[in-house]
Order: structure tokens, then sequence, then C-alpha cells
């Protein structure tokens, strides 16, 4: 299997086309159009986003023997690291379970009046949760 150049997806392409960005395999960063560009951008930042839940993941296990409810946290690694796979290989599941842990975590930073936390919330839902992005989770991007 091929990566590909702009969404840094492992796929097959298409027709010379990434069956999950659209874009085309043998386009430069600089020959790709506005849409392109855009497309490019959101699949990047999901993988950012993946690689913090995978980060998450990796602090939660080490502090599952000092905090007081090692079940809880146990469980909490537990959905970062299905959400890390998840939105690194663009799936629609990933998706949703990802906009609903957001809601959920950022209800709880909202009551705790934890603003770092709830800019970070912010963030993410952006990144995860705009049209484009949806779009790429869809796979309904032309090509």
């Amino acid at each position: 299997m091929k990566q590909c150049k702009s969404c840094l997806a492992k796929a097959e392409p298409r027709n010379g086309l990434c069956p999950v960005c659209g874009i085309g395999q043998d386009k430069k960063k600089g020959a790709l159009s506005p849409d392109e560009r855009k497309v490019r951008f959101h699949a990047r930042g999901i993988r950012v986003v993946a690689m913090l839940h995978l980060v998450g993941a990796c602090m939660g296990i080490m502090m599952i023997p000092v905090f007081p409810a090692p079940l809880a946290t146990a469980a909490l690694v537990a959905i970062n690291a299905a959400l890390a796979f998840g939105l690194a290989r663009y799936s629609y599941w990933a998706y949703k379970a990802a906009t609903v842990y957001y809601f959920l975590i950022g209800m709880v930073n909202v009551v705790s009046i934890n603003l770092g936390g709830i800019a970070l919330v912010l963030a993410a839902l952006y990144l995860v949760g705009n049209g484009t992005a949806k779009a790429i989770f869809d796979r309904r991007l032309p090509g």
C-alpha cells in the first residue's frame, strides 16, 4: 500500500486519486487548488488530533497507579487509544465517537471552569467536526 502525500493515509489510489482525500497522488503541495489545500489542512489536522489522543492514552497509562480511581483512568485510556487509532484511519465511527466525547469532556470543563480544557476541546472539535473533515470521514470528496 502506498501512503498518500496529502492526507498520509495508507490506501491504494483509485484512478490516481487518494480514496480518502480525493487529491492526486502525483500533485506537489504548490500545485494544489485552494479546495485541495483546505482538504489537506483538515486531513492533517485530524492526524494531529489522533496523535494527541495517543499521547493522552500513554500519559493515562503512566498515571493509572497514581490516580485514586484506576478503573476510570483505564477506561479513559481505552477510549483515547481507540479514538487515536480510529481517527488516524479516518474511520466514520471514530468521527462520531470523537464528537460525542468532545461534547462530554467539554461539558465537564465548562462546569469546572477549566479554560485551558475548554480551548483544547473546542480546537479538537473544530478540527474533527467541521464540514470538510466530515466529508473526509464520509469519503464524499471529489475524486
